[in-house]
């Protein structure tokens, strides 16, 4: 059985934890380090991933493209694969599939079909599949009752007119478990946007729920009342809550891209956009901010979460009040002697 190579842009958190699942079910994996950070590139090292000169070597190599990258790089990341795709010589190597697995809105995963739709791509070999992953990234578990160990696998779906066949693609389809839930581009996208409008959309909702609670000295209080009434929703906000720091930056992006999933069908965007408006606060906090999924200090708990969003709010608060002082300051300053006596007189 020769080896199939895959190619992962980029090995981020997720892109990592694919790396890994399929090097255990016998996959070459291979990368771009073009553009990327050091700490991005050490984790793929530590990963066992290979990297390549070029976009063009890794497009001559790969079997399968894998595009899993923040929601602001997929067009990008589809469109600087195509462009080093009018440079290849793959010769008599099946056709190239670019499967996205990033969370857009469908009306993005259309325009990035429309990427290897154009001629001298799509019509000489890139086979374009959208895809979507729900959950978190490929882990290997040990358990007492299972010591030898399984991977625990998210659920990735796919959708589009172009099937993955051959070895390779038979291959990636178990070993990562796709499921296929239509025939249009754009289908596994929607579901992966109204999955997380009840998944990060409800913890972004929660992170201003516990802050706000903890500003009134009653985060115990809502607690409690929580457990009391659905005891799977405090677990699961209290694990979802501290994880969201290192990923912040990508759910404000991902809530835009729902907004614009749920406009389509003539609802507003202002609920979702909001939503992205707390993950920015997040992204761009003083402490949380820094936060990275291996070196974690702040915010590992609802509590210390909540302080720090409720310190950066205050401080962010005052900083508004000192600048309206001094801008207030000015322009009085600023003003003809009549019209400062004249307010003086008013008042």
């Amino acid at each position: 059985m020769a080896t199939a190579t895959v190619a992962i842009l980029s090995p981020g958190e997720m892109g990592a934890g694919i790396a890994r699942l399929l090097r255990a079910y016998n996959f070459r994996i291979i990368t771009s380090n073009s553009g990327r950070s050091s700490y991005t590139t050490d984790r793929a090292a530590a990963c066992h991933i290979e990297f390549v000169s070029s976009d063009v070597d890794l497009i001559n190599q790969a079997d399968i493209i894998l595009s899993v990258v923040p929601p602001s790089e997929s067009l990008p990341t589809a469109r600087r694969v195509g462009y080093a795709y009018t440079y290849v010589a793959r010769g008599n190597k099946p056709p190239l599939y670019f499967i996205d697995l990033n969370a857009t809105s469908p009306g993005l995963a259309e325009r990035i079909e429309e990427v290897f739709a154009r001629p001298g791509i799509g019509g000489t070999g890139v086979r374009f599949v959208d895809g979507a992953i729900l959950g978190g990234p490929p882990e290997f578990v040990q358990t007492p009752e299972n010591p030898g160990g399984a991977w625990r696998k998210p659920r990735i779906v796919v959708s589009g007119p172009e099937r993955l066949v051959g070895e390779a693609g038979q291959r990636l389809e178990e070993a990562l478990g796709l499921k296929w839930v239509g025939d249009r581009v754009g289908q596994a996208s929607g579901l992966k946007m109204c999955f997380a409008s009840l998944t990060k959309g409800l913890n972004g909702l929660a992170i201003q729920s516990f802050t706000t609670a903890a500003n009134l000295s009653l985060l115990p209080e809502l607690k409690e009342e929580i457990s009391a009434y659905f005891p799977p929703l405090l677990d699961f906000l209290e694990k979802s809550v501290p994880a969201t720091p290192p990923k912040a930056y990508r759910c404000v992006r991902e809530m835009e891209e729902i907004a614009d999933t749920h406009s389509q069908t003539g609802f507003s965007r202002a609920v979702f956009s909001g939503i992205a408006e707390v993950y920015r606060g997040v992204a761009q906090d003083d402490e949380l901010g820094k936060e990275r999924f291996d070196r974690r200090s702040r915010g590992t708990t609802v509590e210390d979460f909540a302080e720090c969003i409720r310190e950066g709010l205050s401080r962010k608060e005052e900083e508004n009040n000192r600048a309206n002082a001094a801008a207030a300051g000015k322009e009085w300053m600023q003003q003809p002697p009549g019209r400062a006596v004249e307010r003086m007189l008013v008042d």
